[in-house]
């Protein structure tokens, strides 16, 4: 129950990611408030979690900064106060060589993955009392390149660097903001993109990792659970893989 009596916004929630990190929470005794596009997908998630703590959800799209500010305004509202935050929301677009890839696609990806990820701190962050825990979410892709999807290679790298930033902003209120970067996990994302990257072939990403297999929406949890709690309480600024050894090549 580390997480009894706090209150934690979460972006994505919808995904794969977003329903193993918010069951998690839910357990471990957190207030969520889920926020994501999709409401069907809303709607499934408060169908599937439940646990000690209390789930409500928000439909908005995190490129949109009245939308953005109207979720931290109601967090505020329900609780009044943000103790945590994990700043997930992000897409992926077509597998296409820089010079093939479609500028509608490239927008697209900056305008969900970076702008909404800079917005969610804008807006969240003066309502985050001081201690609070950020996570965002990058990738192993924003450690490495990856041929064929440069919006989001571009993009995780980008959310390193705002994580980054605030951390040296926030550090006077004790407010630590690291990110989480996932490797292959198993989930219609990862899925889809193999689907691309190998097509015609029975290569996995599980085939590219020294542990020989996909992570699970799980471990993800486990390590977003870790930032959030007071067990990372001097952890700032940093970035912490869990993708099964894909970036130590």
């Amino acid at each position: 129950m580390l997480f009894t009596g706090r209150n934690i916004i979460l972006t994505g929630a919808s995904g794969d990611l977003g329903t193993a990190i918010t069951r998690r929470l839910i357990t471990q005794g957190a207030n969520v408030l889920a926020v994501g596009s999709d409401a069907a997908g809303l709607l499934r998630l408060a169908a599937e979690v439940s646990g000690p703590g209390v789930l409500e959800t928000f439909v908005a799209d995190v490129s949109d900064a009245a939308q953005v500010l109207d979720y931290a305004t109601h967090a505020f509202e329900l609780w009044g106060q943000v103790d945590g935050f994990v700043n997930m929301a992000g897409i992926q677009t077509r597998v296409r060589p820089i010079v093939e890839f479609p500028e509608e696609d490239f927008d697209r990806v900056m305008a969900v993955n970076i702008r909404g990820v800079f917005l969610g701190m804008k807006y969240v962050l003066p309502r985050m009392r001081e201690g609070g825990s950020v996570v965002n979410m990058s990738s192993a892709l924003g450690l490495v390149g990856g041929a064929g999807i440069v919006a989001y290679v571009a993009s995780k790298h980008a959310i390193i660097g705002m994580t980054k930033t605030a951390a040296l902003e926030q550090g006077p209120r004790k407010i630590r903001v690291n990110a989480a970067a996932p490797g292959p996990i198993a989930g219609s994302m990862t899925f889809k993109l193999a689907d691309e990257v190998f097509s015609g072939s029975k290569k996995t990403f599980a085939d590219t990792v020294p542990l020989g297999r996909h992570g699970t929406p799980e471990d993800v949890a486990g390590l977003v659970s870790f930032l959030l709690s007071d067990d990372s309480s001097y952890a700032t600024g940093t970035t912490h893989s869990v993708d099964g050894g894909f970036t130590t090549a």
